[in-house]
């Protein structure tokens, strides 16, 4: 898998890029580092010095290097105490993409305005350091704006352009890290799907039940082995990524259910209330199973007389809205585990993966008991 990716994104190259522009324009305004920043300042206060010192020397006229230093620090001292402004001000409207006119209108503007702020600010400097050759400060910063305003917007985008590259750095790198930890959710995912079906005491049950088949209905015992070979086969290769109709993964479900059926006879019912458009959506592979299977075994087995799971599922608002419902004994019970177990846990991983923060999976309790899971997620419907 491609660890340039997002762990949403992973699935849908659109997602990708939207995820990197949402984090780009959320991040937080990057903190100067002043130690790098002061000594990129002497640095290039004098690589420019010298450079000034020799063109002057060069032309005959008297500017010694001292002098020449000097000058130098008060242009890139300047710059040095406009920075964390220049950054707060940069951070409101990252380049995450390509350039927009408003995006450029915006920037020369602000460039305008630092390069006239930097020449107000050096100007004052040279003037009260005594290193203007007017005396006069209007002069002064008159002469530094004409002089030196095309060098100064050069430095100012040239400083813009290294604070970007340096804000998409972070940007990717937090994206690698969350792929990386994205990855290894989604392992644990992968395993939590085969847990679920190779539980031992599901598949103990289940044999059990298939035993005692085995004397009184052998057609039927012969049926409920295909039945679990089909459920077992299905969750040893299913892809955490991957997306099916719903109404492909209603019919895994009920794969499911009928062997659950075995063993709990008329103590487990069932009802689906599933629109047709909902039918058609896409969902992940494996988002009914575990629900159902948690609320049997938190929820219905637990009481001797058993209960009623509803399964119901709509589009509303451009969202597929899943409801699975149970009667048990409710989420606040001593003999429930509802939520924390690792079914629900690689769900909660497998959404992420696929559909980022823009899905949700709430459990709560019924109004009148047991327990209530929702999940939501994009709704995208899949071809007849």
């Amino acid at each position: 898998m491609d660890t340039f990716t997002d762990l949403a994104p992973i699935a849908h190259p659109w997602r990708r890029r939207a995820t990197l522009r949402t984090m780009l324009r959320m991040g937080h305004v990057r903190r100067v580092n002043w130690r790098v920043a002061a000594g990129a300042a002497v640095l290039l206060t004098i690589f420019f010095g010298f450079q000034q010192w020799a063109a002057q020397a060069t032309a005959r006229r008297d500017l010694d290097l001292p002098k020449s230093m000097a000058l130098q620090a008060v242009i890139w001292g300047a710059w040095l105490l406009l920075l964390p402004l220049m950054v707060r001000t940069a951070a409101r409207h990252p380049l995450d993409g390509r350039p927009t006119a408003r995006w450029l209108l915006l920037t020369i503007a602000e460039g305008v305005a630092f390069v006239l702020v930097h020449a107000a600010i050096a100007g004052t400097g040279r003037w009260a350091l005594g290193l203007a050759v007017s005396s006069q400060l209007g002069t002064v910063l008159a002469n530094t704006v004409k002089a030196g305003f095309a060098s100064n917007a050069m430095r100012y985008c040239g400083m813009l352009a290294i604070y970007q590259a340096v804000v998409y750095h972070d940007a990717v790198r937090e994206r690698d890290q969350r792929a990386a930890r994205l990855e290894l959710d989604l392992a644990q995912a992968r395993l939590a799907n085969v847990e679920a079906c190779l539980r031992p005491h599901f598949l103990f049950n289940t044999l059990n039940a298939i035993a005692a088949l085995v004397r009184e209905d052998p057609r039927a015992a012969e049926r409920t082995i295909g039945e679990l070979s089909e459920l077992l086969r299905g969750s040893l290769y299913a892809e955490p990524s991957r997306e099916v109709r719903l109404d492909e993964e209603l019919a895994f479900t009920e794969k499911y259910l009928g062997l659950e059926r075995v063993r709990f006879q008329d103590r487990l019912r069932v009802s689906f209330d599933i629109s047709h458009e909902a039918r058609r959506a896409l969902v992940p592979h494996l988002l009914l199973q575990p629900l159902v299977e948690n609320a049997i075994r938190h929820g219905i087995a637990p009481l001797e007389a058993g209960g009623t799971i509803a399964v119901a599922a709509a589009h509303r608002n451009g969202m597929l809205h899943v409801t699975v419902r149970d009667d048990g004994v409710g989420v606040h019970s001593p003999a429930a585990t509802h939520g924390s177990g690792i079914g629900l846990r690689g769900l909660r991983a497998r959404l992420a993966h696929l559909y980022g923060d823009d899905h949700r999976l709430d459990l709560h309790a019924g109004p009148t008991g047991g327990a209530v899971v929702d999940v939501e997620i994009p709704y995208r419907s899949a071809a007849s």
